[in-house]
């Protein structure tokens, strides 16, 4: 920078002013861009999504994941009676502590098992908390979370192999499924579809079954549709956490496909793709 006529006369040369008034800017725009970099880091920490993968059990014969099968396809009587006893507040739920009434919420008010009545104290669950149980920490929460206690409990019986505790695959598809059904029956009820409890109650347990198991599957009694996909597809439900794989030609049997004992093994999966030609090692 070229000398200017002021310098001879200041005791520091004009240079040098701008020199410090660069680096005065400088370190503004650092200042800057380290509060962006915590602002990035934290959206980051609340915004990123949690993905939590099924678990996969492996079972060693073909006949004991025949029997799994069955254990699961058996289960759906006693979630059945678990969920529709939350929602019409009898059977077990009367054995933990009941809903705070000033809590009461719209779902509440429609007589489905207080299920976002909001509790701010905690719920007992055996020898902790509801909160400390499902969620790992004490906070306000809805009701409705001992029914998530209840099919978390459920899951983790039906599933002994499954070690895992704390927030998991189960949390998801639970948690997933309560949302579904928040976003959904809230809205109906705020617009005033006239429905019946039943139909209600009815609505709750279908997209919680669905999402555990799929949804699809033709009822003989009554000619309508039920638990379990029409056609199986192999998805993430709880009855292909089990699956056989054959030793000598590797390839997958699933257990959606174990569950009845009038099915033969129809199909296997190779490389991850549906294999037209079934296993023949058996």
């Amino acid at each position: 920078m070229e000398p200017q006529l002021s310098d001879f006369y200041n005791s520091m040369p004009h240079g040098i002013n701008v020199i410090d008034k660069m680096n005065e800017e400088l370190s503004d725009l650092q200042a800057k861009y380290g509060e962006l970099i915590n602002m990035y880091i934290e959206y980051v920490r609340t915004h990123t999504e949690e993905t939590h993968m099924i678990p996969k059990i492996r079972i060693q014969t073909i006949n004991e994941l025949k029997t799994y099968g069955k254990k699961i396809f058996d289960s759906v009587p006693e979630l059945t009676t678990i969920i529709y006893n939350f929602l019409n507040h009898t059977g077990w739920i009367l054995e933990y502590d009941p809903p705070d009434e000033l809590g009461l919420s719209i779902m509440g008010c429609a007589d489905c098992g207080f299920w976002d009545n909001w509790e701010g104290d905690v719920l007992t669950w055996g020898n902790t908390s509801a909160q400390q149980f499902y969620y790992g920490d004490h906070r306000g929460t809805e009701y409705n979370l001992y029914l998530k206690c209840k099919l978390l409990e459920e899951l983790y019986r039906l599933f002994p192999e499954y070690k895992k505790r704390g927030k998991g695959w189960f949390h998801k598809i639970i948690d997933e499924a309560f949302n579904t059904i928040g976003i959904t029956i809230s809205t109906m009820l705020e617009y005033d579809c006239k429905v019946t409890k039943q139909v209600l109650h009815d609505m709750i347990y279908r997209i919680i079954m669905e999402k555990l198991f799929g949804w699809g599957k033709e009822v003989q009694e009554d000619g309508g549709y039920g638990v379990f996909p029409l056609n199986y597809t192999n998805r993430d439900y709880l009855q292909n956490i089990i699956y056989y794989q054959c030793e000598t030609c590797k390839k997958v049997f699933h257990g959606e496909d174990a569950m009845e004992e009038d099915k033969d093994v129809s199909w296997f999966y190779e490389d991850g793709d549906l294999c037209m030609e079934p296993c023949r090692c058996l």
